[in-house]
């Protein structure tokens, strides 16, 4: 138990503690959940499907891992003094871990479902050692996961516990949320997060318990000679056929959606943003259906913010705020949802918040060369003719391919390059991207830390060139990137960039 009141202790004060005993009891559900296909398995294989010896092996399952769990649990201990937290762990090789309150970048608390029912959650620390969570303890109490959460943060504020807010500065009010969703809102998001993520997971389950499926149950003819009234269809017109046909790809529209939605309301539910000013002022997301995450993001960590949209949202005037943060969160995620279904006067409160200015109406932005399509397009025309051709079906088959594929990618890239735009303002780097996907990224050039501008093979005949902006936190898979543009104006660019930050 923390207690904030306490005087602080030394590291030979503090006792070492366990997790409560609870914990023994989520472990003990996990690891079971892992190995039950395992006893399914085998009580349809080797025991051929004898509930008595697949009943003797559940229990002895169940026996290993309550033992087993319970001695990891008597075996992990922590200390937490005034300056680090002390973890020693493993049952075989011992390991000694300290990680001081100074290298502790974030602290987010989650509790999954059974951990609500018990009143547990887990305390996440994170170092921005790049390996993502670097020390966990699973499970505490509630209470004592908040209390252990603010005084790590009131350190790194600057403030002691024998040196307590003044009483005129609560820790905690009643302010309304900077942004909330209801289950409208939720749902309203959800039709927008089309998803066949239902479909795949019902496919991996069947091929992997085909076992337990019939013979021929992945081929096609088999469900075809299955029909009663096999003649009949093949009687029907080719009207009615098309109409079936529709009326699939409509259950496949149906269940994406449906999908979508049931994903968005599990993750997004009861989504709560307020601002935190205890401690370091910051933003505290709480959100989950099941798994209740609840973590705090620094406002000095927050790199850039991401506004992102698509032509049928932005029709509508949804959009889905993000910020780029050094910070992360249990899902290791590093662009954090602030704002996922909002509009813009929600949105810019919380931009002004962390100190980002939104884009006005009448900021000139610059587009890049028409060569970032029509390049592209080239080569994908290019290259279907090459596939046509190499089966041998160009004059037919291949060359209807070829339009039906690359007509429409054409299409795709020329809208792309027309929502491609850069601007440079006042201390901000804006981004456009996409059309499908369209993003707005609003980067602070104080956080940039790296501008490469560099060429590729294709590049030097045009004598165009890619920018590509590095800012603590972000992507190294997709960076923020300004393509085709003068390489005099790539340059140009990074000399104002760094110019900026030199004023600032």
């Amino acid at each position: 138990m923390i207690d904030e009141a306490a005087p602080s202790l030394t590291q030979d004060e503090a006792p070492f503690q366990r997790l409560h005993p609870l914990s023994i009891i989520l472990k003990s559900f996990s690891m079971l959940g892992q190995n039950i296909v395992a006893i399914i398995v085998l009580h349809f294989s080797l025991f051929d499907q004898n509930f008595n010896y697949s009943l003797l092996a559940a229990t002895a399952l169940v026996a290993m891992v309550v033992g087993v769990t319970t001695l990891i649990w008597s075996r992990f201990t922590y200390q937490v003094t005034e300056r680090e937290i002390r973890i020693k762990s493993g049952l075989l090789n011992r390991n000694n871990r300290s990680i001081p309150f100074d290298r502790i970048q974030d602290v987010s608390l989650e509790q999954k479902l059974i951990s609500r029912l018990l009143g547990l959650a887990t305390v996440a620390l994170e170092t921005g050692s790049g390996g993502g969570e670097d020390g966990q303890l699973n499970a505490l109490a509630r209470p004592d996961a908040e209390n252990l959460r603010d005084k790590i943060r009131d350190y790194k504020a600057g403030l002691k516990a024998d040196n307590p807010p003044a009483e005129d500065q609560p820790v905690t009010t009643d302010t309304p949320p900077l942004f909330a969703m209801d289950n409208r809102r939720i749902f309203i998001a959800g039709l927008f997060n089309f998803s066949f993520v239902l479909l795949a997971i019902l496919g991996a389950l069947a091929q992997n318990l085909d076992f337990l499926l019939p013979d021929g149950f992945f081929d096609p003819r088999t469900w075809i000679d299955a029909l009663p009234e096999q003649e009949t269809i093949n009687g029907l017109s080719s009207a009615v056929r098309i109409g079936g046909a529709l009326a699939a790809i409509l259950s496949l529209v149906i269940i994406g959606f449906t999908t979508g939605i049931i994903r968005t309301f599990v993750r997004e539910y009861a989504f709560r943003l307020d601002r935190v000013d205890s401690g370091q002022p910051g933003f505290r997301r709480r959100r989950g259906l099941f798994t209740l995450t609840d973590m705090v993001m620094p406002i000095h960590r927050v790199q850039a913010a991401i506004l992102q949209t698509g032509p049928v949202r932005a029709r509508f005037g949804w959009y889905h705020l993000k910020f780029t943060s050094l910070a992360g969160d249990a899902s290791g995620e590093t662009d954090h949802s602030a704002a996922p279904c909002a509009r813009l006067p929600e949105i810019d409160p919380i931009l002004i918040e962390c100190a980002v200015r939104p884009a006005s109406p009448d900021l000139p932005f610059h587009s890049v060369n028409p060569a970032f399509w029509w390049r592209r397009a080239v080569i994908a025309w290019l290259a279907l003719a090459v596939a046509a051709l190499g089966t041998g079906y160009f004059i037919h088959d291949g060359l209807f391919a070829i339009i039906l594929l690359a007509v429409p990618a054409t299409v795709v890239l020329f809208l792309n390059w027309l929502h491609h735009q850069y601007a440079l303002e006042d201390g901000q780097l804006y981004v456009r991207s996409g059309w499908w996907r369209r993003r707005l990224t609003i980067l602070l050039v104080r956080k940039v830390q790296s501008v490469d501008v560099s060429q590729s093979p294709l590049d030097h005949p045009l004598d165009l060139a890619t920018v590509t902006i590095g800012i603590a936190g972000g992507s190294t898979i997709a960076p923020l990137s300004i393509a085709d543009i003068p390489v005099k104006t790539a340059i140009a660019l990074r000399e104002r960039l760094f110019a900026w930050q030199n004023q600032a």
